[in-house]
């Protein structure tokens, strides 16, 4: 591999950030490296770089930094096939898809044609339609429409695994999610225990499967547990802003139980919601936040909140309820402009219950 690097520098760089953790400064280097290697020319370190900084940019919450570089390798790869290795850029095509539904600027027309592409390069390399299919079903839980995700659920999970699958432990959580999202909590429960009791995980599992528990436990009145997992997951989850969401949901799911220790949560994390890359992630968490300021406009208690600079009113610092009025709003526009994207009225509904403190979502 190090054969590769014409520049030494360059080789330096990208050495130096795979001996990082995951996280802003691991990401920083292969920038850098990227950077040196376009200035050089050199199109096989930049493609290699690029493996690298495609992994480290999804799995830190900077999807946009990773679909503009997929997009550079996949047009390299398409003029030198030989030079690159196909599996690699085939496993991280379903990150940039996955992704890529999180931005309402990306059209269901141009989401449908990548589903295409990626399932017409899996067929020329030999693999099933099983991931094509699995991806029809996360579209269609992304756009609230159940009936179809079902159907292609079903199609899918009739189809042997391949080694291009995605990792059984991500392919669950996609499942207990489905559960929750659409109110059946037991099963959602039922589905997780291959995830909490066989211990089967990944990059983001457990982390992403706990805080999809936090509200259907509280529901199914098993505060006990809810509070274990939250306790349990939030260290997990706290220094990464890939799961902003999931934080909103520690967030949703103290509202009811520990308000201002929810708030505490907020104040910590409320400046990601501003700089976050995924409108979906903000959303989220904004309507998140949304309900726990409503529970909290109930306080007789005199307010001061730590709003992050970014909020466009600071003069809300001591009016929770015109906070909780400010981010429903946010979260809702949003959810308008998904909803324009896939000609549903999904997310405008979930997410006004959501704000209300009323659903999983």
């Amino acid at each position: 591999m190090s054969e590769i690097f014409t520049d030494p520098e360059c080789k330096q760089l990208f050495w130096q950030a795979r001996g990082l953790p995951d996280g802003p400064a691991k990401l920083q280097l292969l920038e850098q490296a990227v950077q040196l290697a376009d200035a050089l020319g050199d199109v096989q370190a930049g493609y290699l770089i690029r493996e690298d900084l495609v992994e480290a940019a999804v799995f830190n919450g900077f999807a946009l930094k990773a679909i503009t570089h997929f997009s550079w390798q996949l047009g390299q790869f398409d003029r030198n096939p030989d030079l690159y290795n196909e599996r690699n850029l085939l496993w991280s095509y379903k990150w940039i898809i996955s992704n890529a539904m999180d931005f309402p600027q990306i059209s269901r027309q141009q989401l449908m044609e990548l589903l295409s592409d990626m399932r017409d390069r899996y067929k020329r390399a030999g693999y099933s339609e099983r991931t094509y299919y699995s991806y029809l079903f996360t579209l269609h839980l992304h756009t609230g429409e159940f009936e179809q995700a079902d159907e292609y659920y079903n199609i899918y999970k009739k189809m042997k695994r391949e080694d291009i699958s995605n990792c059984r432990a991500c392919e669950q959580d996609e499942i207990v999610g489905y559960f929750a999202k659409i109110g059946r909590y037991k099963e959602a429960l039922k589905a997780a225990n291959s995830i909490i009791n066989d211990k089967i995980s990944c990059q983001k599992i457990p982390h992403l499967t706990l805080a999809d528990l936090l509200m259907p436990l509280y529901q199914l009145g098993r505060q006990g547990e809810a509070t274990d997992y939250q306790q349990k997951n939030y260290p997990m989850i706290q220094n990464n802003r890939d799961f902003l969401r999931s934080i909103g949901q520690h967030i949703a799911y103290l509202a009811h139980v520990d308000p201002f220790k929810g708030l505490e949560l907020y104040e910590r994390h409320a400046a990601w919601s501003f700089d976050c890359e995924s409108p979906l992630d903000r959303m989220y968490f904004l309507a998140s936040a949304a309900s726990l300021f409503t529970v909290l406009a109930q306080e007789t208690t005199e307010f001061q909140i730590r709003l992050p600079e970014q909020y466009p009113y600071p003069e809300h610092s001591q009016h929770v309820s015109l906070i909780a009025e400010q981010l429903k709003m946010m979260a809702l526009e949003l959810a308008e402009q998904f909803d324009r994207r896939n000609g549903t009225s999904y997310y405008v509904e979930a997410m006004a219950k959501l704000a209300e403190g009323l659903s999983v979502a």
